[in-house]
């Protein structure tokens, strides 16, 4: 089989995740429309849930097909993308990101903290159940501590409420909407198996840890319905919505990353691409931090240098992939030095 049909194949898959996540943005759209201020918590817990379906998709995919490690560089890659990525480009395209006062700065901490932690604990090259168990564990004192304010929790409730009855039960939703939605749902985890098999393919074609795909490519694609919002919402001049979805879809991926380690018990991950990932994606939480509680607004520049981290992180990783394709693994080094040394066993018999 050509590499071609594998390539159709994948763009069939995004396609598929493309369709689903039009369903999902234009019911909760039509919720937040509802709110003026309280648009960051709608997104946060709402929009940050359900535009990282397709993340879901792939780590359950990947779970029943034995190769964690493609959800893993998934999940990483596809937080790396929003806070390097979507941010900053929202900042630049839209003239700047008002920063919401919603949520503390020692909540913020916290939640950057739960963002970075996957990559950190993959850092000696295994996630374990134990460390999935741990992330979990911030991740709910996270979401306590967002819903002890009150306004927000009445919001939450609301706004999942409504969601509902949006894809549901509205005059605008009749069966032949539910039916999209009963169709695009299993379309989407169709296409998160599909991600998987190719992504498998492609690994083995390139020659570099499936992980790289996950990381790099996935990254990007699973990440489409955040695109969606970022160019609605600078059209829209509802950027807070934007960035309440970009913060609710990161911690959404930790929580993912969670019930993967504990589902898949230890599994190894290239430590290469976890270094790099850690290094400048915690740089770039850090910078994201500062510029968030400097100002009222992440600027254009300040976005500028967020898509400059980004560029040196994918020119990094490419370059390490590359280094990677050319070395041998171990099974293939053994394998290469088998029939020498059957020759010497030979040649000690005669």
């Amino acid at each position: 089989m050509s590499t071609i049909p594998h390539i159709l194949l994948f763009l069939l898959a995004g396609a598929a995740i493309w369709f689903l996540s039009g369903l999902l943005i234009d019911a909760v759209d039509r919720v937040a429309k509802r709110y003026n201020k309280p648009g960051f918590a709608v997104a946060f817990f709402v929009l940050g849930m359900l535009t990282s379906i397709s993340e879901f998709s792939v780590a359950v995919n990947a779970t029943l097909e034995g190769v964690p490690q493609v959800s893993a560089g998934n999940l990483m890659g596809a937080s790396l993308v929003l806070f390097l990525l979507l941010v900053p480009l929202l900042a630049v395209l839209g003239n700047g990101i008002p920063m919401t006062r919603a949520i503390r700065p020692s909540n913020v901490a916290l939640l950057l903290l739960i963002v970075l932690l996957p990559a950190l604990l993959a850092l000696d090259g295994a996630v374990l159940p134990v460390e999935g168990v741990a992330l979990l564990l911030l991740y709910a004192a996270l979401i306590f501590r967002l819903r002890k304010k009150h306004p927000a929790e009445e919001t939450a409730a609301d706004a999942l409420q409504d969601t509902r009855r949006e894809l549901l039960n509205s005059r605008h939703a009749g069966a032949a909407d539910a039916g999209k939605i009963i169709v695009g749902g299993i379309l989407i985890f169709v296409a998160g198996n599909l991600l998987v098999q190719e992504s498998v393919y492609f690994a083995q074609m390139l020659r570099i840890p499936v992980s790289f795909i996950g990381l790099l490519l996935l990254a990007i694609g699973t990440n489409i319905p955040e695109l969606v919002i970022a160019i609605r919402c600078i059209l829209g001049r509802h950027k807070d919505i934007a960035l309440g979805d970009y913060l609710g879809s990161a911690a959404t991926n930790s929580l993912i990353f969670c019930l993967l380690a504990v589902a898949n018990g230890p599994f190894l991950i290239e430590s290469s691409e976890v270094l790099v990932t850690s290094v400048l994606f915690g740089a770039g939480l850090g910078l994201f931090y500062l510029f968030s509680r400097s100002k009222e607004i992440l600027s254009r520049k300040e976005g500028a240098v967020l898509l400059a981290l980004y560029a040196l992180f994918l020119a990094t990783q490419i370059l390490n992939a590359a280094r990677l394709s050319r070395e041998e693994t171990p099974l293939e080094a053994l394998r290469h030095a088998a029939p020498p040394v059957a020759a010497a066993d030979d040649a000690a018999t005669l």
